[in-house]
């Protein structure tokens, strides 16, 4: 080998020493030309140790291999350091002192025998903390989601027998053999059956909602909207038995048919319409109107409860969120009514949005739903 001239030498540490990693260049037997000062530094170099241009790189790999914690990586550091080829390699180094190195060793020319190596070196132990919490944070999301697919499996289990008996005594009622029913009664036992199975549907998809997979098809067919309103106001109205709030619907017979999922709808629609009577005085008032145009149909639930504050108006169809309002006065809620109503909206390309009631208390949900092209489905009644 060609010794290096005094100025190719202080041309290399004026290179290394403007690195802003810990440098070391060795030639291509191996041997130190020069070391900048980062990484004398970093690897808490002793003070007499002899650095010099032709110094066996040994000298600091021993140095190093005492530093390491893991026997592994020590024999692993030695074994590496026996030979430099070609290939840039990059490994991490875990010390003693409780620091994580990281060292990256690259040729320097090209072709299969190198001019010279170099070595960078950095301090990579916080890098290495976050990454250990980041994994520690998803095994825990990982444990989580193993337990709500557990809950929804077990929750469909315990739903499906007595929903079976519940939809099958409806079905027996509604059976002609089992004798007539006078037209209130029909509409009860009908309230029944069409409420045990979208509570069915709800159930049969929690083990897939809680695996994080895409929600059943919904059932497309027509549904008339004044159906729609006047049957989820007709059973609030049962519900309630005379008290509460006064309920009046408001919607013009006919009108264009939507295409949509009836019990999607309606559970959208009766979220709405309990979470207006949830917060709304007994002496207060809720109206459900609905209104067609060119290309859609307009819903509104107006109440004149404690109303939602402006900065909340986006935040309620969250999970879980709930109002300071309704929370500080002690209204019951688990902040999911809304969110679930938000997702069967958008599901048929629909909105919602909420404002305050112009010039008195209470707010208003607006749901806007698009109507269809021009083609033939089956009828689907609410």
């Amino acid at each position: 080998m060609h010794e290096a001239s005094q100025e190719q030498l202080s041309f290399a540490a004026a290179l290394l020493d403007s690195l802003p990693q810990a440098a070391l260049l060795l030639d291509h037997e191996l041997r130190i030309i020069r070391a900048n000062r980062r990484l004398a530094a970093l690897l808490r170099l002793p003070a007499g140790l002899d650095l010099s241009p032709g110094t066996p790189r040994e000298r600091i790999v021993g140095h190093l291999a005492g530093m390491l914690a893991r026997p592994e990586e020590r024999s692993r550091l030695l074994e590496e350091s026996e030979t430099h080829g070609p290939v840039t390699r990059t490994t991490d180094y875990h010390l003693r002192d409780g620091r994580v190195l990281r060292r990256r060793r690259a040729p320097v020319g090209d072709g299969d025998r190198p001019r010279a190596h170099l070595w960078l070196v950095e301090d990579v132990t916080r890098q290495h903390e976050a990454e250990d919490g980041l994994y520690g944070q998803v095994r825990k999301l990982a444990a989580l989601a193993d337990e709500r697919a557990a809950f929804a499996g077990r929750t469909l289990h315990e739903l499906r027998t007595p929903l079976a008996t519940v939809l099958s005594f409806a079905e027996l009622l509604l059976d002609p053999v089992s004798g007539p029913l006078n037209p209130e009664q029909t509409s009860y036992v009908a309230a029944i059956r069409r409420n045990a199975l979208r509570m069915r549907s709800v159930a049969e998809d929690l083990p897939r909602a809680a695996a994080g997979g895409p929600r059943a098809e919904p059932r497309l067919g027509e549904v008339l909207v004044d159906e729609l309103i006047e049957r989820v106001v007709l059973e609030a109205l049962q519900r309630a038995e005379g008290g509460g709030p006064y309920i009046a619907a408001d919607c013009p017979p006919g009108g264009p048919p939507l295409v949509a999922d009836a019990g999607l709808l309606t559970g959208a629609l009766e979220e709405l319409l309990g979470n207006a009577l949830r917060f709304t005085p007994e002496d207060g008032r809720v109206e459900v109107v609905g209104r067609p145009a060119a290309d859609h149909w307009t819903i509104q639930v107006k109440d004149t409860g404690i109303g939602i504050p402006l900065e909340y108006h986006e935040e309620i169809f969250t999970p879980f969120v709930r109002a300071p309002n309704a929370r500080r006065e002690g209204f019951p809620g688990t902040g999911l009514g809304l969110a679930g109503a938000l997702d069967a909206v958008r599901l048929h390309g629909g909105t919602i949005t909420v404002r305050d009631r112009e010039g008195r208390p209470g707010a208003v949900f607006t749901v806007r739903l698009p109507l269809p092209g021009r083609r033939t489905v089956g009828a689907a009644r609410p």
